[in-house]
């Protein structure tokens, strides 16, 4: 283990925007995290205990870092590499499941606040779930519907909507069933790679009694639905999808070794997105007290998912802050920009940036319909800002759309906590 540093009061470990490639610990002293709360614009201020990790999302994450980190006191700080720290997580496994915690609870609050963005108020459970049934039928959807309108009985029996959810599964159930998905639901996902990292061996032997397998199209489970189980895919793909409205969002294309539904596990919440089985999928279906055994027993499955929460709270954060701006030229300019923080393999040489993304794509980020992000573009491409083909977009000049973006925060006094250029 490397020597730790020692810092005097008013000493700065790292400040907004510094590249992350360390993680630290607080041995003893005090130690304050200053951020911008992404809601309210106001200081927060998050003082460490010793024995405490600081910069891990940014580090795992591999963004910039979200905040400053100042010393108070006379503080002793150990400073570990990025494969230092992950060697420590695969050696004391409960490191990483009290992080995991913490991480599930953080993405949940940003969760909610993006919610409260798109929606005028919170939906409630029951409510949710009777819409979404309600939509797969009009959509003759029936399958879907059927899932949607039992589940509804047997959590609600009582419920507002009961009378009618028994009237509308009498309905679907008669109808015929959807049709198969085709290659086309995953079509923006068809270059993504299997997921099980080279050489990752997990030992799932003391779980095979916990398998089960799901036909092709058939929901796992539903938004809004109370969480108990969660799942490990040994075999097929699975989509998870967010419906927000008359619209459904496509969350990601999962594959063999990776889990869903690990978020209700940790919170004992209600599920945030549906899982649809792409093939037939046969999947370990575990609940909390195995969840642990699991982690326990594979701490390289403990520290993937961690890196899956770290990347899911930076990406939820920057939605909000996009969605914040005051109108949609704005917005899909940040979203350009949030694209050039993120996505790999970029030529950054000049101030042309080139993106691999679809009308869709910047229209969900947006929180806005197709039509409306097509016309926005539209009127970049004729200001000679922007270039589109039919699986990627040209920004003449990032830089640009970083100044556009900025004085329009100025202008409605809207916080900027975006990480530096």
């Amino acid at each position: 283990m490397p020597k730790p540093l020692q810092y005097k009061p008013g000493s700065l470990i790292y400040a907004l925007g510094d590249d992350a490639d360390k993680v630290f610990l607080l041995q003893n002293g005090k130690v304050s995290l200053v951020y911008e709360d992404i809601e309210t614009g106001n200081d927060v201020r998050d003082h460490l205990l010793p024995g405490e990790f600081f910069g891990v999302r940014s580090a795992l994450g591999r963004y910039p870092r979200q905040e400053n980190a100042i010393v108070l006191t006379n503080s002793s700080v150990m400073t570990l590499t990025i494969p230092e720290f992950e060697a420590l997580v695969m050696s004391n496994t409960r490191i990483s499941m009290k992080m995991l915690k913490v991480f599930s609870q953080q993405l949940r609050r940003v969760h909610f606040q993006v919610s409260r963005l798109l929606l005028s108020e919170e939906v409630k459970p029951d409510e949710g779930l009777f819409a979404i049934g309600e939509k797969y039928m009009k959509g003759l959807r029936y399958a879907h519907a059927k899932y949607i309108f039992s589940r509804y009985l047997t959590l609600y029996p009582k419920g507002p909507k009961a009378t009618q959810a028994a009237k509308n599964l009498q309905m679907v159930a008669s109808g015929r069933t959807q049709a198969k998905q085709t290659a086309q639901n995953a079509a923006s996902q068809e270059d993504r790679s299997p997921a099980n990292d080279s050489g990752m061996a997990i030992d799932l032997t003391a779980f095979a009694r916990f398998t089960r397998v799901f036909p092709q199209d058939e929901i796992i489970f539903s938004e809004y639905e109370p969480g108990d189980t969660f799942y490990l895919i040994q075999s097929g793909r699975v989509k998870l999808i967010k419906n927000t409205g008359e619209f459904e969002r496509t969350l990601d294309i999962l594959q063999p070794v990776e889990m869903f539904g690990e978020m209700a596990i940790l919170e004992n919440s209600p599920r945030s997105a549906t899982a649809i089985a792409m093939d037939e999928v046969k999947v370990l279906e575990l609940n909390s007290q195995n969840f642990e055994l699991l982690m326990l027993g594979n701490p390289q499955l403990a520290l993937k998912l961690m890196r899956i929460f770290c990347k899911r709270i930076y990406d939820s954060r920057r939605r909000f802050m996009i969605l914040t701006l005051p109108n949609s030229q704005s917005k899909i300019a940040d979203v350009f920009l949030m694209l050039d923080e993120t996505q790999a393999n970029i030529d950054k040489t000049s101030d042309s940036r080139e993106f691999k993304t679809t009308i869709e794509d910047i229209a969900h980020w947006a929180g806005m319909s197709v039509s409306q992000a097509k016309e926005t573009l539209s009127y970049f491409v004729a200001q000679n800002r922007l270039e589109i083909a039919p699986d990627r977009m040209m920004v003449k000049n990032i830089n640009d759309f970083s100044r556009f973006v900025s004085s329009r925060r100025s202008q409605t006094g809207i916080h900027n906590s975006r990480t530096k250029r």
